[in-house]
C-alpha cells in the first residue's frame, strides 16, 4: 500500500496503480483478523471517495 500511494503521489502511477490499490485496501480490510487490520485502510478507502479526482490527475492513463 505505501509503495502504491508513494508512487501515486510522485505522478509516477497508472490507472492499473489505482485499481490496484483499491483491490489491496478491500483485500486488507476483508481478510485481517484483527480489528485494526480491518479498520487500517479506512483512511485510503476515503481518499479514494471524496478525493478521486485528484488520484486521477495524479495517474497517467
Amino acid at each position: 500500500l505505501y509503495g502504491l500511494l508513494t508512487k501515486i503521489s510522485q505522478g509516477e502511477g497508472s490507472l492499473t496503480d489505482l485499481n490496484l490499490l483499491e483491490e489491496l485496501c478491500d483485500m486488507v480490510k476483508n481478510t485481517s483478523l484483527c480489528g485494526l487490520g480491518q479498520s487500517a485502510p479506512n483512511p485510503v478507502f476515503s481518499t479514494l471517495r471524496y478525493f478521486r479526482d485528484e488520484y486521477l490527475s495524479l495517474v497517467s492513463c
